[in-house]
């Protein structure tokens, strides 16, 4: 359904309740897509990506969800594209968001009794390839093609020599 909504555009809609937001995270979770963004997943676990996304209550329009593990993607995208994908299913959604803000962040600021600065911690999955890296090095947005690019020509998988245009 989601890897369908990415190519053609508008999905079937469905009304809101719990039951229905439930099924819709896991139609994203279990998509093409999120089986390069999940931890539930072989091939992203293998790498260190442990992430979930989790439903956790229903607050009239607004849903609240929970993000968990470390993602390759920034915590932020996988809020948004969760949003964007229930927000097409159930268009009287007026929000989605983390019950709590330190969800969204990317890194771990460890303070000591003082309140001054010891260390960052990343709470990112690890770069196992240097994609990420060197797409932020190169001012690209690493979240704009994943982790696992696709196979599109010569001796990749999934590739071929001819590549037309």
């Amino acid at each position: 359904m989601y890897d369908d909504f990415l190519n053609n555009g508008a999905p079937d809609v469905t009304f809101l309740d719990e039951d229905n937001v439930r099924d819709c995270l896991e139609e994203f979770v279990d998509s093409d897509y999120g089986q390069a963004m999940f931890g539930k997943h072989p091939r992203p676990a293998s790498v260190g990506i442990t992430g979930s996304i989790e439903f956790v209550e229903l607050e009239g329009p607004e849903v609240v969800l929970s993000l968990s593990g470390a993602f390759w993607h920034r915590r932020e995208t996988v809020l948004g594209r969760a949003a964007v994908w229930l927000n097409a299913k159930m268009p009287e959604i007026v929000e989605v968001r983390v019950a709590d803000l330190d969800e969204l962040e990317d890194e771990e600021v460890v303070r000591n009794e003082y309140g001054d600065v010891l260390f960052r911690e990343d709470r990112r999955a690890p770069d196992f390839n240097g994609d990420r890296a060197t797409m932020e090095y190169q001012g690209n947005d690493p979240d704009a093609r994943g982790p696992f690019p696709q196979g599109i020509g010569g001796f990749r998988s999934g590739g071929s020599m001819i590549n037309p245009a």
